[in-house]
């Protein structure tokens, strides 16, 4: 799994219509297509063809993608439009919006992506001895258990990173998981990396951060 350090602007709009393809009857867009856990989600939309007052239901299907499920409804208001108040899905999400009275009248569906929350440090501990922890709050579904952490190290700006150890995480409480290890550093300025396949990688982030380590990690740098 793969964190990439920089802030990312997230926004979304409706699916756009095939050209030259009939408007669907109800469409839906969401305020970010990824989020944090823990941040939440706005869906809003329109229906082409109802009368003030329709009632049209939310739907979620949350990783591992069994099924849809109503989760709120919302009243049509002016213009057609509608929305729904804020939800924070705990994992990657599909949702929809379907009419209550034509459940076979539904929007595209739209997946959120559901990042867990990382925090990095690395803390001097003295001479030859920092200690290098990540802390992780994340979906409970699947579980905590124990995994292995493989943490790598390299000098500033040198892309020859080292495994210098590999430690247990532990689940500090449901949906935060800790991992820690003292090394020896290679310089005074280095950076370090660790990586880890939780059991709910799968459940959180885009897919194209799942891996097996050590390819896919979370890095930071460090200088004493």
């Amino acid at each position: 799994m793969r964190l990439i350090a920089a802030a990312l602007t997230l926004a979304a709009a409706a699916p756009a219509a095939t050209a030259g393809a009939s408007a669907p009857a109800v469409s839906a867009g969401v305020s970010a297509r990824e989020i944090q856990i823990g941040s939440a989600v706005s869906v809003t939309g329109a229906v082409g063809s109802a009368p003030e007052g329709e009632r049209v239901l939310l739907q979620a299907n949350p990783y591992p993608f069994r099924g849809f499920t109503t989760i709120a409804s919302a009243v049509v208001g002016a213009a057609g439009r509608f929305e729904f108040a804020p939800l924070m899905p705990d994992r990657n999400t599909r949702l929809r919006v379907v009419l209550g009275s034509s459940p076979e009248d539904a929007s595209a569906p739209v997946t959120v992506t559901v990042d867990p929350v990382v925090k990095l440090r690395s803390q001097s501990l003295g001479p030859g001895r920092v200690r290098l922890s990540i802390r992780l709050t994340h979906t409970t579904f699947d579980g905590g258990a124990s995994v292995s952490a493989n943490w790598f190290m390299a000098q500033r700006g040198s892309p020859d990173f080292r495994l210098q150890a590999v430690t247990p995480s532990r689940e500090l409480a449901p949906g935060v998981s800790y991992a820690s290890a003292i090394v020896d550093p290679p310089s005074r300025r280095f950076s370090f990396r660790v990586c880890l396949n939780p059991a709910w990688e799968a459940a959180m982030g885009p897919a194209a951060a799942h891996g097996s380590c050590p390819h896919h990690d979370f890095r930071l740098s460090h200088a004493s």
